[in-house]
């Protein structure tokens, strides 16, 4: 597990090396001068980002209501993919399946990782990075990188693994076992969503075409070796990589008009350390 790790934080590390210390990422933004401290007296805590987070979960839950026929027409051709790849399902996987080796499979153990956990640490290094020089883009990325995460892969992918119930190609029951609310838990890949919630936040954020291929690439990555793993369906890491790249995508652009009052930093305190936030709405 060690090693994983250490791969993980020299990998991400060696991709963003060149562009941390010259033009890009973290370098002071002179379109978004640094946001000042919070006054004395602010409320500190996580109560107002908590504010926050549920304007964009209510923003993203709610936005089918008001969709025009140009956005369902877009749902549908989505739905109709996706539907597309369930019935190449069978062929696919085996395919990724008969071309698996050790060297494949030590690969996939590894960059399926970046779809878990190592993801929030990616977020925080954006955040801290952008803190430390005083780049308000990079704390954004963050931010948003968080919410996208929660609502996409917490709360929509969640909900579809109980309600279609799909059985993973590692339980043998079939690549068309759906047992609405029977426990199962394959589709969509969560694991895939969160990879590409953060892929997209990242991409939305910086016009640099290297930064959107670096971020999806990844992304890509992590839905391809869950399938070499035996864990989902090309079905299941397609419709996961749909829902993190429109979430992701929406948060960015919904959130743009709140970002200007939003302050998170270290504080101390006569109780000791912590982080202050406040949020203006």
């Amino acid at each position: 597990m060690l090693k994983t790790w250490v791969f993980l934080a020299a990998f991400t590390l060696s991709l963003l090396y060149p562009y941390i210390f010259t033009a890009g990422v973290f370098a002071n933004d002179k379109n978004n001068p640094p946001i000042p401290p919070l006054e004395k007296g602010g409320t500190g805590g996580f109560e107002e980002y908590g504010h926050l987070l549920i304007k964009d979960t209510g923003h993203i839950i709610s936005e089918p209501l008001h969709w025009d026929t140009k956005a369902w027409r877009k749902f549908s051709l989505y739905t109709a993919g996706i539907g597309s790849i369930l019935l190449l399902d069978d062929e696919l996987y085996d395919g990724i399946q008969r071309n698996r080796t050790g060297t494949t499979s030590d690969a996939a153990e590894v960059v399926q990782e970046f779809g878990s956990f190592p993801s929030f640490g990616i977020m925080g290094a954006f955040y801290l990075g952008g803190a430390l020089l005083d780049n308000y883009k990079a704390k954004a990325v963050a931010m948003d990188a968080f919410a996208a995460s929660l609502v996409s892969a917490g709360i929509i992918t969640t909900s579809l693994k109980v309600i279609t119930g799909r059985s993973r190609p590692e339980d043998d029951e079939g690549t068309y076992k759906f047992q609405p609310f029977g426990g199962h838990r394959s589709f969509p890949s969560g694991h895939t969503t969160q990879a590409f919630s953060l892929a997209s936040v990242v991409a939305e954020h910086y016009d640099e075409w290297w930064i959107d291929t670096i971020s999806y690439g990844i992304a890509g990555g992590v839905g391809l070796a869950r399938v070499e793993q035996g864990a989902h369906f090309p079905s299941d890491v397609v419709a996961g990589a749909l829902i993190g790249t429109i979430v992701g995508k929406a948060i960015v652009r919904y959130n743009k008009k709140f970002h200007n009052n939003v302050i998170i930093w270290p504080s101390t305190d006569i109780d000791g350390a912590g982080i202050s936030l406040k949020v203006e709405f």
